[in-house]
């Protein structure tokens, strides 16, 4: 067997679906690829209930010395020693994944960020506070992700690309937009490229262009308005706004800066357009409610009282 496909992590990733394009193709030009394949093939036979890899590994070890000991110095072995320990391995690998029903999951915290590369090598950019799922290992018949929170997407020319949320989903061949799902509210800004936006709470269905951005709002009717920015400005670590609902540029303050706001005595349905950086609490704070004209008090460390 070659070495490089000796090591497990080789194996786990190629099972996951997270070898880059480069390692597929020299794998599948090995002489042990076809019997990898079978191994792995025959092991998505195995029903999860019933699949314990300690027990797997510890009777695959046993029939391997078993087999040691009874063979005769004539006899050809039709499968080497190390298939053995390489299809423990594999079923291992596979039983792991499949425990975890095949899916990679990434999460952000408050104040953070965090960059994802698909297995086609398209790019997501998670902001604060939002998590992404997909099945990795079913990347090439199940181009999809789920989002919650906010992301950037670079997407790969090629085939079609979903992305799914509690409120729409997104369809795109080949571009870049910003995405956002939330409790009540959607919105999606194409940056360049073609995006098919579909309101699962307004049956509605849109084509953005580069530049053209659209929002659901409490399951109401679909607004629509332009943007002039090559990327979301949250990049660089400065979010901004237009004619946004207020509730939700306290939500990005709270997940920039992981604080609470006290909001009973404001009216958040009111539009702010601005933004606020992500380096300084206080001056987010006056550049957001003073032109709201709203004042602000703290009553402990995270919480943050605004009054009109």
């Amino acid at each position: 067997m070659e070495k490089q496909y000796f090591d497990n992590t080789f194996l786990a990733r190629w099972i996951s679906g997270e070898l880059s394009h480069e390692e597929i193709e020299v794998f599948k030009k090995s002489k042990d690829y076809p019997l990898f394949k079978k191994i792995n093939e025959a092991s998505q036979t195995f029903e999860n209930p019933l699949f314990d890899a300690d027990a797997l590994f510890n009777k695959m070890e046993q029939r391997r010395s078993t087999q040691e000991q009874k063979i005769k110095p004539q006899v050809i072995k039709l499968i080497p020693n190390w298939a053995y320990g390489v299809a423990a391995s594999v079923i291992i690998a596979f039983g792991i994944f499949y425990v975890i029903n095949m899916a990679s999951h990434y999460q952000t915290d408050f104040n953070d960020q965090l960059a994802v590369v698909l297995p086609d090598h398209s790019k997501v950019e998670l902001n604060s506070n939002s998590q992404l799922d997909f099945k990795s290992r079913q990347w090439e018949d199940n181009r999809e992700v789920m989002l919650n929170g906010e992301a950037f997407f670079d997407v790969e020319k090629g085939k079609s690309f979903n992305v799914h949320t509690n409120q729409g989903i997104i369809e795109v061949l080949g571009t870049e937009f910003n995405v956002i799902s939330r409790d009540n509210y959607f919105e999606v800004q194409c940056h360049e490229g073609r995006v098919r936006v579909s309101s699962s709470t307004t049956n509605k269905e849109l084509i953005l262009l580069p530049g053209n951005a659209v929002r659901v709002i409490n399951n109401t009717d679909l607004e629509a308005w332009d943007f002039t920015q090559t990327k979301p400005n949250w990049l660089l670590n400065e979010s901004t706004f237009v004619n946004m609902p207020l509730s939700q540029v306290i939500i990005a303050l709270e997940n920039q800066f992981k604080v609470t706001f006290d909001i009973s005595k404001i009216d958040t349905n009111n539009r702010f357009t601005g933004g606020f950086s992500h380096k300084d609490l206080k001056l987010a704070l006056k550049t957001v409610f003073i032109p709201m004209e709203i004042s602000y008090k703290a009553n402990d460390e995270n919480t943050i009282i605004l009054l009109n």
